[in-house]
């Protein structure tokens, strides 16, 4: 049977929020399982737990970056890190 408000199909059990506060482990177990849960209010069903499906996700396309970013030779790194090591000051002094 669905219902109008909800197009929830009843056949998943139901459990008022009291009922669903308490036993939430259990709850949780029976979606793990594959079932679904039903949480309602005063009769009325609210919500539906159900277990996440594996998402599988597109390879990801990183053709656009091309040209954007350049080839770093070892020489360049050492060259790069230099610089930087050059322009700490290093202190025994503490600022205040």
């Amino acid at each position: 049977m669905w219902t109008k408000r909800t197009n929830l199909y009843l056949m998943a059990k139901q459990y008022n929020m009291h009922e669903a506060k308490t036993n939430f482990s259990k709850l949780a177990k029976l979606v793990e399982r594959g079932e679904e849960v039903v949480i309602a209010r005063n009769g009325v069903p609210v919500m539906k737990l159900v277990q996440i499906e594996d998402q599988v996700r597109p390879p990801r396309d990183f053709s656009k970056l091309n040209g954007l970013i350049s080839y770093v030779t070892p020489e360049e790194w050492e060259a790069m890190d230099a610089e930087i090591l050059a322009k700490i000051v290093y202190s025994d002094e503490l600022d205040d």
